[in-house]
């Protein structure tokens, strides 16, 4: 998390605040007039009456350190505008990081009606960005694209031929496309609950070698900037004893499905995945990531989920549903489902 750093002008001046926990926007509040040519103060001249079809630079009373290569956004406040017709005159304005100033916001009142602006109001929003300058290339042609030379309207008003349609339909093979490495992990889990024994109690394996009748096998792939950065698999930790030569210790105590996670010798596939990140020396950040699940989380690893900062979960559809989806949810992470089904 940066720190940007903010001074008051004025002893009396509001240091801008976010509205909720959800907020990506920074309230600012109204301070003083300022001359729209030299951005000099006007002390003592709030209220002001903003009349219809007028403008006015109220400035907020405190100056930013905004650090290189962050962009501070000066937005409008949505209330402002479908209430009272209030706009900002230049949406959006931007506060450089080399700027020490008072900064403005320039309102411009769209109604019918005078508006009073009264000191400690809020009237815009800011929201910070971190950028890339990009380096620009002059060269002799650019590459081609459907569109070619078509500018304002010329994707029309109704048909939609690419965008959004197009992005979708590679969001959809993307995500069949990790899921089927997931369930490719999920082959080399060796839990046996669950799974067929013989005459001597002891489990049955078919001629591959794997455990006959088992159901509780997961995987889970973690991808960045489309990548495979980690994959895990349900297996036993460690030094635990294996299953398949001892009996699975969940079975042995009667413990239901879903319940008393703790008491299980087996590494969940999400557990591993993120353990494998830590353990590999590969310094990549679960920050904004996506994971695929071929089953959706228990609770203990929503918990774990979320504490990573992944920022999308896949999960294959109805398949082994758990409690921990709640979680993912309740945290702002974005869910997809995949069909069974595609992966035929």
């Amino acid at each position: 998390m940066r720190t940007i750093e903010i001074k008051k002008l004025f002893q009396d001046a509001q240091v801008p605040k976010r509205a909720s926990n959800g907020a990506v926007g920074f309230d600012v509040y109204a301070y003083d007039i300022l001359d729209t040519e030299t951005k000099e103060y006007k002390l003592g001249s709030l209220p002001f009456t903003l009349n219809p079809g007028e403008k006015v630079l109220v400035g907020i009373g405190v100056t930013f350190a905004v650090p290189w290569p962050f962009d501070c956004q000066v937005r409008p406040r949505s209330g402002l505008a479908n209430k009272y017709g209030i706009e900002l005159g230049n949406s959006p304005g931007t506060i450089d990081p080399d700027f020490r100033g008072n900064a403005g916001v320039l309102l411009r009142n769209r109604s019918n009606e005078p508006f009073v602006i009264t000191k400690g109001i809020r009237i815009a929003q800011l929201v910070f960005t971190e950028i890339q300058i990009p380096v620009l290339e002059e060269v002799a042609k650019l590459s081609d694209t459907k569109r070619g030379v078509g500018g304002f309207g010329s994707t029309g008003l109704t048909d939609i031929l690419e965008g959004t349609h197009d992005y979708f339909r590679q969001i959809r093979e993307q995500d069949v496309f990790y899921m089927k490495m997931a369930v490719a992990a999920s082959d080399r889990s060796n839990c046996a609950r669950g799974c067929t024994k013989g005459a001597d109690d002891k489990y049955l394996r078919d001629g591959k070698g794997k455990l006959v009748g088992q159901v509780r096998k997961f995987g889970c792939v973690i991808v960045q900037n489309d990548n495979v950065v980690s994959f895990g698999f349900n297996i036993q930790a460690p030094g635990q004893l294996l299953c398949a030569d001892v009996g699975c210790l969940r079975e042995i105590e009667n413990i239901p499905s879903g319940t008393r996670i703790e008491r299980c010798r087996a590494v969940h596939a999400e557990q591993m995945a993120l353990a494998k990140m830590v353990t590999s020396g590969v310094a990549v950040s679960t920050l904004g990531a996506t994971m695929y699940n071929t089953a959706e989380p228990c609770e203990v690893c929503a918990k774990i989920i979320v504490g990573a900062s992944i920022d999308t979960l896949v999960v294959l559809k109805g398949v082994y549903p758990q409690n921990g989806v709640q979680i993912i949810k309740d945290a702002g992470v974005k869910i997809r489902y995949v069909e069974p089904e595609a992966l035929i």
